[in-house]
Order: structure tokens, then C-alpha cells, then sequence
């Protein structure tokens, strides 16, 4: 099959997991053409030869994620594609795939349509359409990542939602499934070394003084800072990240998605640094205490961080209860494209 397979540029979890997919797809006989956007997605992505356009960001001030300079600033994508449809709809028609799959990717949500071609959804938001929300929960961000969820998937032929709960509620077109897994990751074997791993998507000045303050060895990922201060490395990401992954103790970190299922895969206790107002981080924030695999706090304190380290035991006893297939995404999205190609078998409309 010929797949055009959108990627958000925010974050890199769905670009990384794109690299994977795809490698999978192509081994499958797959042809795949891929949109992204953002430097940092496509340059990650230059070996896939991919397509840039544009997309939604998330903008952030002291306060946590600001809705305003989200919408605010992200009105600049409107001219892009006043621009640039033309240039799109002639290159993509010229493909003329068979099938989307977005990975929270709106364009190829909205290309899939007017190419009246099948849609794939592949993310892990959408399992919020599909749950209660926790106590706690602020309503506000909830249904505002409900709605944006909406948005970026509307329409799709069937999803492909990541989770780590498995809800019992759905329908047919909607498959669960655990959360993949690099290769890269899979073939680590884990130990438990001396230092915590800290990765953190956006510089945190007070999580790291407390960290100065804790008798602990502490190596951190964040924007590319390098250097030695005291008990805390900083790293840029590189080789280095997989050994000390797999050699941590327990993991610090803001709360995507993927860090924290090959946290799950690899057995390592996390606390979470939810990204404020930023309800999908919250969500899987939550996760952690209500499995019982990690804490969290937005406004982390020092007795936060003792009490966690003080308990990584029972973490770990946890963890040991809990395995997921870390190929079962592959496996279900391969099954949902057999059936789009079986349904195919009648003529498609032109284009």
C-alpha cells in the first residue's frame, strides 16, 4: 500500500515513534510519504525524505502552557496553507496514496478527507474520549484536550489508541493497544546503577536547585545543556542516553507518553513534572500514582523527592506485575491496514 503518514512536531515521542512505524511498514512492503513539522521533528525525520507543512505548537510562559499565545500565535499556520495548498494537494495527489494514518497530525486528517481516502488515528489522546475523568481533575483542561483530540482526529476509519489502562469502553473501529516500543529500547537489559535520570522537555530552575540539595547522583537531559555542577550532570542527547537509561535507578521527568512506557518496559520508577495546564501530561501524571509505579507533583518539593526515593522498592515490586507487548501497536496497525486493503478490493474513487 502507498501511506501518507502525518506526524506532529510537537514533542518528538510521536516523530520517534514514526521512525520505528514506519521502518516496520517498510519492511512490509509499504510505500510511505510523510508530512511533519517543526525543525526538531524535521530534522530527526530528513532520512525519510519528508514533506514539511505546518502545525500546531504549544507555547508556555511561568505560569504553564497560555492558551492565549497557543491560539495567538499559531494563527500564522492559516497563511502557510492559503499559500502552499496548491503545492500540497498537486503532491499528494500525485502519490496517490491509499491510505492516512495520522499521528495527531491535523493536515493529514483534513488531506485524508478531501482525498476521500481511509484514515488511521494512532495516538494515545484519544483514549480520553473513551474515560471519566480522575478526581481532581480541572474540567476546563479536560474538555479542552477532549475537544482539540476531536479536532486532530475527526472523522478517522479506525484508531489505533495507546494506553496503558486498556478502557472497556469502545466501539468497533476503536483498538487499544499497549504503547510501543523501540527497538532501540527493547534490546536494553536494565539495571539498577546509582544515579536518577532526569529528562525534561522544557528548563526547570527550581526543580533543579532542590536536586542540588538531595544526597543523590542526578544526570539531566534538558535543551542540550552540557556541564558538571556538584552531584548533577547535564547531557545533550546522544549515545550516551540509552546506557543511562538503562542504568538508572528511577527516572524524573516531565510526563509524556513514551518516556513513561519505557519506564514501564525497562521496570523504572518514575516521578512525574507535569508540563501545568497542559491536561495530557496531568493525565498521565495521574497515572503513575494510580497504578502505582511512581508519584507526581507540579510544584515538585524537596520532601517530594525524598519520599519518592525513599520507595522505589515498592515501585519496583509494582513494576514487576506489569508487562506490555511492545509490538502489539505494530501488529494491530498492520492488521487495520489489511482490512482497509481487503475493503479496497472494489474500485476507489478518482481522485
Amino acid at each position: 500500500m502507498k501511506i501518507v503518514y502525518g506526524v506532529s512536531g510537537e514533542g518528538l515521542g510521536h516523530v520517534f515513534e514514526a521512525i520505528q512505524v514506519i521502518g516496520r511498514l517498510k519492511e512490509e512492503g509499504h510505500v510511505v510519504k510523510v508530512l511533519t513539522y517543526g525543525d526538531r521533528a524535521f530534522d530527526s525525520l530528513a532520512a525519510l525524505g519528508p514533506t514539511r507543512i505546518e502545525g500546531i505548537h504549544l507555547y508556555f510562559n511561568e505560569r504553564g502552557m497560555s492558551l492565549v499565545d497557543t491560539v495567538t500565535r499559531n494563527l500564522g499556520i492559516i497563511p502557510f496553507y492559503l499559500r502552499n495548498w496548491a503545492r500540497l494537494r498537486d503532491e499528494l495527489a500525485a502519490f496517490d496514496a491509499d491510505a492516512f494514518i495520522t499521528a495527531y497530525e491535523p493536515f493529514t486528517t483534513v488531506a485524508a478527507h478531501v482525498f476521500r481516502r481511509p484514515l488511521v488515528s494512532m495516538d494515545n489522546q484519544n483514549e480520553m474520549l473513551h474515560v471519566e475523568p480522575p478526581a481532581g481533575t480541572d474540567m476546563f483542561a479536560f474538555r479542552l484536550a477532549r475537544l482539540a483530540t476531536r479536532i486532530c482526529t475527526h472523522g478517522a476509519d479506525h484508531y489505533v489508541v495507546k494506553s496503558f489502562q486498556k478502557p472497556a469502553r469502545h466501539t468497533a473501529n476503536v483498538h487499544f493497544v499497549a504503547p510501543g516500543i523501540q527497538r532501540e529500547i527493547r534490546a536494553l537489559r536494565p539495571t539498577n546503577g546509582g544515579h536518577v535520570l532526569v529528562y525534561l522537555t522544557k528548563a526547570n530552575p527550581a526543580l533543579v536547585q532542590i536536586m542540588r540539595g538531595i544526597d543523590e547522583t542526578f544526570i539531566v537531559y534538558c535543551n542540550n545543556r552540557v556541564g558538571q555542577e556538584g552531584n548533577i550532570t547535564f547531557k545533550a542527547k546522544g549515545e550516551a542516553y540509552l546506557p543511562d537509561l538503562r542504568d538508572c535507578k528511577a527516572i524524573i521527568g516531565t510526563t509524556g507518553f513514551s518516556l513513561i512506557a519505557d519506564s514501564i518496559f525497562l521496570q523504572k520508577p518514575y516521578f512525574g513534572v507535569p508540563l501545568k495546564k497542559q491536561f495530557e501530561q496531568t493525565y498521565n501524571a495521574q497515572f503513575l500514582t494510580l497504578f502505582g509505579c511512581g508519584d507526581f507533583s507540579e510544584d515538585t518539593t524537596r520532601a517530594d523527592l525524598l519520599r519518592f526515593l525513599g520507595d522505589l522498592q515498592r515501585f519496583r515490586r509494582k513494576l514487576e506485575s506489569h508487562h506490555l507487548d511492545p509490538a502489539e501497536q505494530e501488529e494491530t496497525l498492520l492488521g487495520v491496514l489489511a482490512m482497509i486493503r481487503a475493503e479496497q478490493g472494489r474500485e476507489r474513487p478518482a481522485l
